[in-house]
């Protein structure tokens, strides 16, 4: 009983606790939105590294700096400085951060996507020990909004509530017995078996199988029914109680579960002595057309899973797209394209006729909807409009099973039979046949991966006389696999139908038609689509064809290219982009020169592409001096 008060006591303090600290929350949240405050987006400065890094940003000196702590505890800072003429120090080392306020930034797509880089900053009245903030970035582009992977920001006090949580239901968790042994009195069970059923305490050093079950004790209780005795009946009944209060427990001890998935950053905000900034980096993929993708930030305050303050959006970055998808030029290209009067169509059908017969059985296997098949061929070619019929040659096969000779004939009388059925269509019907169809068995063999023994197959197909190659072939242990799966393939009809084209006198017709693959190649790039771009494009060596290799960062095949064409200001301007990539900065300012003395309108393009405009930074290549 006085276990039991204490625990009572101990959750009235936590319960007085958590509700001051819930009154000093609610004050802090209070504050917050009498300040309408939010979180901030700035680019970085162009010098710094765009990693995945964050800090708290204090006002502390940067390197060539002294750092002492005083008799009173403080730290000092003693920087390197100048003194003027007046004998005034002044300070020569900048600060740690340095905020810039542009708020758009151009960046180049290559290999079909962008990579961007931001910094977010979270003033300090936003961080508490007591909650937690999550932040969700937000990409606006085409339309669309995509949310990228959230920060959270959790406080100290935030995460041990959360971990203690888990820390109660986990004990509820050890309270539930899984092992079914300590659910029964095992010792008075034993001892009852060893008095009363000697026989199954026997079996135990016994591997013959019995079934316990039968085996009855001297007053006629089995095993079962001793076990059963002996069951702890409450501690199952508990035991089942507390599995149906698995959900409830755990909603009431996890208020706030942790969140594994879908965030980039959970770190801990111990201390909130300064701003808190993270320089965000992601890399999209582009879609076709996108010229401007606007970054912002969402977000809330949460106390115990329960959202507190809304964060107001904050003021969007934008990035503007540069891509070399704007720089293809709409070239038609045609193809000349002979066309032939006379065509051959060739198809086959699996007719099957019973064995020895010749006659065909609509009804047999799959014969009705192969004869469709070849209906359906003709019907088409006649009303099409485009071909005249001018003959079908039908040719009939057999296996090679039965002899030379007979399966001559019954080929023959089999493709007579055929030509009987489609006959009544305007145009001639030539019968043809093969009587074993050995070069097609031939075929199937070698594509067939279940033969074991091809060469010796074949070995003994290499006899001259048809008769005796098959009797061979029938004494091989897997003749019986080839005759039941392999021959019934070598007993189908070949149709060809022998066409002209209509209103076609002559033989051949040379026409010039539009080139679909290199206008599909120049789509490709529009679509960002570069990979199919380079496939379509490769072999005709055009300013397209270097732009997907360019996209695609192929920079060997695209100056190869570039090099053969001739001089403009776009096929510079490319080679420019080429000799930057490959660190030839001398070659690069050059060619770039060129260009935009060619066309003026390089000069602004050249602060779109990083390999141009880094060289425009270094060199100060200034537009009016172009």
């Amino acid at each position: 009983m006085k276990g039991k008060t204490v625990y009572i006591l101990c959750c009235l303090a936590c319960s007085t606790l958590l509700g001051s600290c819930s009154a000093a929350v609610r004050m802090n949240i209070k504050e917050l939105r009498r300040q309408n405050a939010g979180v901030s987006l700035f680019l970085p400065t162009q010098t710094q590294k765009e990693n995945d890094t964050y800090k708290h940003i204090v006002s502390k000196p940067d390197t060539d700096t002294l750092t002492m702590t005083g008799n009173d505890g403080r730290t000092y800072y003693l920087m390197r400085g100048t003194m003027d003429s007046t004998g005034t120090a002044n300070l020569s080392e900048p600060l740690n951060e340095v905020v810039i306020t542009a708020r758009f930034k151009n960046i180049a797509e290559r290999n079909g996507s962008v990579r961007m880089s931001f910094n977010i900053n979270v003033p300090s009245t936003m961080l508490n020990p007591q909650w937690q903030v999550r932040l969700t970035p937000k990409a606006v582009m085409s339309g669309d909004t995509v949310s990228l992977e959230a920060l959270l920001l959790t406080g100290t006090e935030y995460k041990e509530r959360q971990m203690r949580g888990y820390e109660l239901y986990n004990r509820f968790l050890a309270g539930i017995i899984t092992d079914s042994s300590l659910l029964i009195h095992s010792d008075l069970l034993e001892t009852f078996i060893q008095r009363n059923i000697p026989q199954i305490a026997g079996l135990r050093n016994d591997t013959a199988f019995v079934d316990p079950d039968n085996i009855r004790g001297l007053y006629g209780i089995s095993l079962a029914e001793a076990r059963e005795h002996f069951i702890k009946t409450l501690a199952i009944q508990r035991n089942n109680l507390k599995k149906k209060q698995l959900g409830q427990k755990y909603r009431q001890y996890v208020k706030d579960p942790l969140i594994t998935y879908g965030f980039r950053l959970d770190t801990l905000i111990i201390e909130n002595d300064g701003d808190f900034a993270y320089n965000y980096r992601q890399t999209m993929d582009t879609r076709p057309g996108l010229r401007q993708i606007d970054i912002l930030m969402t977000g809330g305050i949460f106390y115990q899973g329960e959202r507190l303050y809304d964060i107001p959006p904050s003021e969007p970055v934008t990035f503007y797209v540069s891509s070399f998808a704007t720089m293809t030029e709409d070239i038609q290209r045609y193809v000349t394209k002979v066309i032939e009067r006379r065509v051959e169509l060739n198809t086959r059908a699996a007719i099957n006729f019973k064995a020895g017969r010749s006659d065909i059985d609509t009804g047999y296997m799959d014969n009705h909807a192969e004869l469709q098949y070849i209906q359906s061929i003709i019907s088409d070619l006649l009303s099409s409009g485009e071909y005249l019929a001018d003959s079908l040659i039908i040719t009939a096969s057999c296996s090679p099973e039965g002899s030379f000779g007979f399966n001559s004939r019954l080929a023959r009388k089999r493709a007579a039979s055929i030509a009987g059925f489609l006959d009544g269509n305007d145009f001639q019907l030539i019968e043809r046949h093969i009587p074993e169809n050995w070069e097609r068995l031939y075929g199937l063999l070698r594509a067939d991966c279940l033969i074991d023994d091809l060469s010796g197959i074949i070995q003994l197909c290499g006899e001259s006389s048809p008769d005796r190659r098959e009797y061979l072939l029938s004494t091989h242990p897997e003749y019986s696999y080839i005759k039941e799966h392999l021959y019934p393939i070598l007993r189908e009809v070949e149709f060809q139908f022998c066409l002209h084209r209509k209103n076609m006198v002559k033989d051949t017709i040379h026409t010039t038609q539009i080139d679909t693959v290199y206008s599909t190649g120049v789509q490709a790039i529009k679509d960002r689509n570069y990979g199919k771009a380079v496939r379509l494009l490769g072999s005709y060596r055009d300013i397209n064809s270097a732009l997907a290799f360019l996209a695609m960062d192929y920079n060997a095949s695209a100056m190869n290219i570039l090099e053969e064409l001739p001089v403009s200001g776009k096929r510079d301007y490319l080679l420019a982009v080429v000799h930057s990539r490959n660190g030839n900065e001398k070659k690069a300012v050059e060619y770039f020169l060129s260009a935009v003395n060619q066309e003026r309108s390089l000069r602004f393009r050249g602060n779109l592409d990083p390999e141009i405009s880094r060289l425009i930074d270094k060199y100060k290549i200034q537009s009016e001096n172009l």
